[in-house]
């Protein structure tokens, strides 16, 4: 069963497409499965229980704020959308599988937006560790964040790339532009 994000953009999206011959149906079909079994396969969120993420005193307006920290050094950053949207989809699957304590939670959002920075970005974008740091005003050391990025990476088992709501964003869009262009030809 669906339960991510992607499965409302597959159920209101594909009905609704008026239009596009069978081929190109199973085509978008073929791209929202795929992106639908990788969410399924990943994606996790944290789950709040009296207010704290459970198994954690992390509090839900902690976390909101930490969301909204990152948004700010995405652009800050310069970062792409899809940075920002794989740094917390990276977060919250890190903050779902362990206990993380508050005094941390700022490093671990940094780490995060970090790591997929290091997926989606150019090199002349993402700089280097220690240039982020100081653009972000952290009081994170280099060694802190390098330490953060082995423990992030051997909790997620290296596997950081999930399905975003960017990425169905990106095909049902890319869908409906290739859909316009073959049809007003």
């Amino acid at each position: 069963m669906c339960v991510g994000p992607g499965c409302l953009v597959l159920a209101r999206v594909v009905p609704a497409m008026k239009g596009p011959s069978a081929a190109e149906n199973r085509h978008l079909l073929g791209l929202l499965e795929a992106a639908l079994v990788r969410e399924a396969r990943l994606w996790k969120v944290p789950i709040f229980k009296g207010g704290c993420i459970q198994g954690a005193d992390i509090s839900s307006s902690q976390h909101q704020d930490m969301i909204v920290w990152l948004g700010d050094m995405n652009r800050r950053f310069q970062f792409c959308p899809e940075t920002f949207a794989l740094g917390v989809c990276v977060l919250n699957r890190l903050l779902a599988t362990v206990k993380a304590q508050p005094k941390y939670l700022k490093c671990i959002a940094f780490t995060s937006l970090v790591l997929a920075g290091k997926i989606n970005e150019e090199d002349e974008v993402l700089g280097s560790v220690s240039a982020l740091v100081a653009e972000s005003g952290c009081n994170f050391s280099t060694a802190e964040i390098v330490r953060m990025e082995r423990i992030i990476l051997d909790k997620l088992q290296w596997d950081l790339y999930t399905a975003t709501p960017v990425d169905f964003i990106h095909i049902v869009s890319f869908f409906c532009l290739f859909v316009f262009k073959t049809k007003t030809v």
